[in-house]
């Protein structure tokens, strides 16, 4: 039996900037923290997950526990630790007569300690509820005292295998319900052994979940991305694309500065490659929080009114009579066509027969692309500054000051020439891309796609909490910028369509982009009604 202990919520600062969400739920490099937990279990065990029995999981997320055999284990609110770890088992049913397992529900591992009757332990400096490892034989273990020094202790970190799964369980039990206590009783009777744990990220505080989440990125990042706790630093084998993103920091007015990370220089190393570093916050990026947390709808308008504030003062600033500026017939039309040639070549695609979406009357693609095209906002405005590729992914939220925080600029135009400046409505259209296109729950894979002859079925695992958010952001683009709800859907359509291409690595996910565009085709001939 392998348990996952989740049947808490987070503390109130996590709760704050993701909801009241149990640990095991947070967000972990665009996943929930039990889809990277569950791979440290060894095969052939079943796995097991405790939650607060008040807390819903979302039809989504239980497809996907159901589909990888997770047995979820409900049990009552407000439980010790040792309560809880004694309930859940009790309450699964298991048989008792093989090791049990246990992974707190913050935790993470690179792997997990080999040996029978073990408890992984690390060193730690940082003063949080760790219980300590002594020298005691009898009191082994103590909850954490305040350090008066700054030296290093050894810290129980959240994996344990106990040989004797009912012998825990009565060490616990006679401790009343108090965990350490347990642990100690255990310990006397059949013998704990403290074994050095492997790449222990701890998500339990607000600060550990930003330090453990930069060293999860680090361990997946490739050469083109360093992180430490104070930078990160950005490079690629396309010199060019760097190069512009770092001219994009350096030139950006400094009114706007304020909406971005520190920017602390760019160099180019012997071999010839470019690198940029900006200062690392400990922040979390908007398509993590809209798909993974469950923020109030008062949190969420804070923040696209922060969004929509940056492209205000974007906007405003004008760019010089002569500057190279992206423009719109670039990044729509000419590109989009360009682009589904490209995919109904690739996939033998005859653009002009019809298909089926959701049972409604059948449309093609060709009529799509046409009246995504008819309904493209038509005034061009002055240009001014643009990020590029403005939406979720680039977007960091800072909750104390209440501030957005951008990355990534894209700073040039497809011929590859430098550029601050734009067409803000695409800085738009990107920002709709994630709220009313919900790119991020697609590629998060939140979503459900099925095609099969002319007929396509698609499915986006949305909670009904974001029609009044999206119908919100609607209006508040209207006001600031005039444009309408078509206006937005077809941008959208426009984006999502000339995405198709580039997704052939991923089949399912292009599929649903695909479909994507049919749902957002029939709200935008819905909302011109």
């Amino acid at each position: 039996m392998f348990l996952i202990m989740s049947g808490a919520y987070v503390g109130q600062e996590l709760e704050s900037e993701f909801g009241r969400i149990p640990p095991s739920f947070l967000p972990l490099g665009n996943r929930r923290l039990f889809q990277h937990q569950v791979a440290l279990a060894p095969k052939g065990l079943q796995i097991y997950l405790s939650l607060p029995e008040s807390f819903d999981i979302s039809p989504i997320d239980q497809a996907w526990l159901d589909e990888n055999k997770i047995e979820v284990v409900p049990i009552p609110d407000g439980l010790s630790l040792g309560a809880s770890l004694v309930a859940a088992v009790n309450i699964s049913g298991h048989r008792l007569d093989k090791p049990l397992h246990v992974l707190y529900g913050d935790t993470l591992f690179q792997q997990l300690p080999v040996g029978d009757d073990v408890v992984s332990i690390s060193l730690a400096k940082y003063s949080y509820n760790w219980a300590v490892l002594t020298d005691d034989h009898c009191e082994w273990l103590k909850d954490h005292q305040p350090q008066k020094t700054r030296e290093t202790t050894r810290i129980i970190d959240g994996y344990f295998k106990f040989s004797q799964p009912k012998t825990i369980l009565k060490c616990i039990t006679q401790s009343e319900w108090n965990f350490i206590q347990g642990l100690n009783r255990y310990h006397q009777a059949v013998g704990l052994t403290p074994v050095y744990s492997s790449g222990w990220l701890d998500f339990g505080h607000v600060n550990t979940y930003y330090r453990s989440k930069a060293k999860f990125t680090t361990q997946r990042a490739f050469n083109e991305l360093v992180i430490t706790p104070h930078w990160i630093e950005k490079s690629s084998s396309h010199n060019n694309k760097i190069s512009a993103e770092a001219e994009w920091f350096t030139k950006l007015p400094a009114p706007l500065r304020g909406y971005t990370p520190q920017f602390l220089g760019c160099e180019t190393s012997r071999d010839g490659k470019i690198s940029y570093r900006l200062e690392y916050l400990h922040n979390t990026a908007l398509n993590e929080l809209f798909v993974f947390s469950r923020l109030p709808l008062p949190s969420w308008q804070s923040i696209l009114k922060n969004c929509i504030d940056f492209l205000v003062e974007c906007y405003n600033t004008k760019a010089p009579n002569e500057a190279e500026s992206n423009s719109m017939d670039i990044l729509f039309g000419i590109k989009t066509e360009q682009r589904i040639k490209e995919y109904c070549q690739n996939t033998d695609l005859d653009p002009s027969s019809c298909w089926v979406f959701n049972g409604e009357p059948s449309v093609s693609l060709k009529k799509i692309l046409q009246d995504s095209h008819d309904n493209l906002p038509d005034c061009s405005p002055h240009a001014s500054v643009l990020h590029g590729d403005f939406c979720f992914s680039n977007i960091l939220y800072d909750f104390r000051a209440e501030k957005i925080k951008i990355i990534d600029p894209r700073g040039m135009t497809p011929e590859g020439k430098k550029t601050l400046y734009g067409d803000i409505r695409y800085d738009i259209a990107k920002l709709s891309h994630s709220v009313l296109g919900l790119y991020d729950w697609i590629v998060a894979g939140y979503y459900q796609v099925d095609t099969h002859e002319n007929n396509i079925f698609l499915s986006i695992a949305e909670p009904a909490e974001h029609k009044e958010l999206q119908q919100g952001f609607v209006e508040m683009i209207k006001h600031h910028f005039g444009l309408e709800a078509q206006h937005l859907y077809a941008m959208q359509i426009q984006l999502f369509l000339s995405m198709l291409p580039l997704h052939e690595d991923d089949p399912k996910r292009q599929q649903a982009f695909f479909a994507n565009a049919f749902r957002l085709h029939q709200i935008m001939t819905r909302v011109k009604q």
